[in-house]
């Protein structure tokens, strides 16, 4: 396996003559999360069957005339599970490339389980045994050592032809289309921001909260993502989430009433102590007539488990008829996504916020005849 590390432009300039005009791209990043809100990418793998570089994204490097590839709808690229790639690229090259093709979702569609890793898949389709040692590694060290660089390395040199023998299959099945609408659909998603007025909506146990604690539980919520976007950090190094429950609950109004809190640390005290406290000041002022409505889970609602059921079975009646996977088709998250869509959020709501998958992707066209009572 031969490869280049690219650190300087020209370098750079000769890779990007030497696959301009290559039709697939087998793609792969490496990228630390430590305490960032954000994954700080630290390598870009790209494989053509002929040449492979490894890009450092860390080297003074003007990468316009990659990303115009990138960017090139004639050009299929090909990537493993991308979701986190996909972060990756939205952050740090302002798109996603598109068209994209992701193996692991081609092999579920396929019938071969759900999430198969990537060391799995080359077992399986070529029957070689790849070492991951390297997984857990720290990419942003320079200079990257011999066995990272190997590592990296070899995701996208055998990604191509693990690529090569599920196109196949993809297309006998006429699956293509489902494949590259699949990775429009996880993009979308990635893009896609909570309003700041809702975020409370997903925390963890808030179903549990009175009114007026939701009101607290709203601005803390929507001022921890802000701090978070604005100082980079991980949402639990601004605040932990169980903690805004708890905070919520307590009103605590000053510093020392907050450090009495089960699990409040000091250290978040000490950073964000007194924003805390301006948050619950402000949703003490909130007018009783808007607080937010108390929240309620699906179980709360007595018809949620036979309606489930209801949509399943017509969910399995679907798959089978169109030799989808049932799972592929539609997950039980995604069921709950499209009650909770219709039960939960108000006809103005629905109007501004993304539709339910099963509404909203390759999949409405399997299903909309099914369920067409839920498209409202």
């Amino acid at each position: 396996m031969q490869y280049q590390l690219i650190q300087t432009q020209n370098q750079l300039n000769e890779f990007v003559e030497q696959i301009r005009n290559k039709p697939i791209l087998a793609i792969d990043t490496e990228f630390m999360r430590r305490r960032t809100l954000h994954p700080e990418v630290a390598l870009i793998q790209v494989y053509d069957g002929e040449h492979l570089a490894l890009i450092d994204p860390l080297a003074e490097l003007s990468l316009f005339d990659f990303w115009e590839i990138l960017r090139d709808p004639t050009v299929l690229k090909v990537l493993h599970s991308p979701s986190e790639d996909i972060e990756v690229f939205q952050k740090y090259a302002g798109f996603v490339p598109m068209p994209l093709f992701d193996t692991q979702f081609a092999l579920q569609l396929l019938g071969s389980g759900n999430c198969m890793g990537f060391a799995h898949m080359v077992k399986n389709l070529l029957d070689i045994e790849i070492d991951k040692s390297e997984s857990r590694t720290n990419w942003l060290q320079r200079p990257l050592t011999i066995k990272q660089l190997d590592y990296a390395a070899a995701d996208v040199f055998h990604l191509l032809p693990c690529f090569d023998l599920i196109i196949k299959q993809i297309n006998e099945a006429e699956f293509f289309d489902i494949v590259i609408n699949e990775s429009e659909l996880v993009a979308q998603k990635r893009a896609y921001q909570t309003p700041d007025e809702l975020l409370y909506q997903d925390i963890k146990n808030s179903w549990q909260l009175k009114p007026a604690d939701l009101a607290v539980l709203r601005e803390l919520a929507a001022w921890r993502r802000n701090k978070a976007i604005r100082k980079n950090l991980a949402l639990n190094f601004v605040l932990k989430e169980h903690n805004l429950v708890e905070i919520a609950k307590r009103k605590p109004s000053s510093l020392n009433a907050l450090r009495s809190i089960p699990e409040v640390e000091n250290i978040e005290v000490n950073r964000s102590g007194v924003e805390i406290l301006k948050c619950i000041e402000k949703a003490k002022v909130v007018p009783v007539s808007d607080f937010p409505e108390p929240l309620k889970r699906l179980i709360d609602f007595p018809a949620y488990k036979k309606v489930a059921k209801d949509i399943k079975q017509k969910i399995t009646k679907a798959a089978k008829e169109q030799g989808i996977p049932e799972d592929v088709l539609a997950s039980k998250k995604q069921i709950n996504q499209l009650i909770s869509w219709n039960w939960k959020l108000t006809p103005e709501q629905r109007a501004n916020s993304p539709k339910p998958d099963l509404l909203n992707s390759w999949r409405y066209e399997y299903v909309k005849d099914a369920l067409q009572e839920w498209d409202v």
